[in-house]
């Protein structure tokens, strides 16, 4: 559970997915293209020991980038998750626009699901709880506020 450690990238030919620890306690994970069935199978095995490696972990789920998935692979999440509920603390999705999340789905995840159909929103979320992301994902400070009267001299 290093907040010090680089995100981790796996790929197939449909897709990838770019995963790790963010911040401390806060793991982060973001789909492209396709999730397909060996692709879903790898990041739930290391998601998996993820959570055997922690105390509790705030899941971030970037899908803004994802196309379709494979049943498998998200069934293998599933598992996972039922596997090692207790160390979930909270579940924090990106859905892909136009995606529409199953309720069966977010029953299984639990109480503490909240979808969010915003990227900025997402991002906003996740750096109020894990504020070193910002490095770690390589998003931009934001721009110090100007008065729109610029001093005189």
């Amino acid at each position: 559970m290093s907040y010090a450690a680089p995100l981790e990238l796996i790929t197939d030919a449909a897709g990838s997915v770019t995963f790790g620890w963010v911040d401390d306690g806060v793991f982060y994970a973001r789909f492209s293209r396709c999730l397909s069935a060996k692709l879903g199978e790898v990041f739930a095995s290391r998601l998996r020991e993820a959570a055997l490696q922690s105390r509790g972990l705030k899941y971030f789920g970037d899908g803004r980038a994802l196309e379709s998935y494979d049943l498998l692979a998200r069934s293998a999440f599933v598992r996972v998750v039922t596997e090692h509920r207790r160390k979930f603390d909270s579940f924090t999705l990106l859905k892909w626009s136009g995606a529409e999340l199953s309720p069966a789905f977010l029953s299984t995840l639990g109480d503490n699901v909240t979808v969010i159909p915003s990227s900025i929103d997402f991002e906003a979320r996740l750096l109020a709880i894990a504020p070193r992301a910002r490095s770690k994902l390589g998003t931009k400070q934001d721009p110090p506020q100007r008065s729109r009267w610029p001093l005189r001299r």
